[in-house]
């Protein structure tokens, strides 16, 4: 069997198994999870790392891909090495399509 076709069967077993024993995703399909409040502030738990930074613009690395954050006058709060707190007016978020 081609690893990649080892890797999407594993991937699918993993998201039944999270299902029937209600884990939380993020934390067994390596995902990030996203809590939003408003447009002013969000806390993304679970990434990789900061890819770029600046008051308009976040890219973070994820386990699924690239995220990005637009907005205007965006700074980070808080960040330690799965959470990331990021405050300003966030005007668009693009996520990489996942199948």
């Amino acid at each position: 069997m081609a690893k990649a076709n080892k890797e999407s069967v594993s991937k699918g077993i993993r998201e039944k198994l999270t299902e029937m024993l209600e884990l939380p995703k993020e934390s067994v399909l390596d995902i990030p999870k996203l809590t939003i409040a408003g447009n002013k502030d969000m806390i993304i738990e679970n990434y990789k790392g900061l890819l770029e930074f600046d008051s308009a613009g976040i890219r973070l690395g994820t386990g699924m891909g690239t995220i990005k954050i637009r907005g205007s006058g965006l700074l980070i709060k808080e960040m330690t090495c799965d959470d990331i707190v990021i405050c300003g007016a966030i005007h668009s978020l693009e996520f990489p399509i996942v199948g």
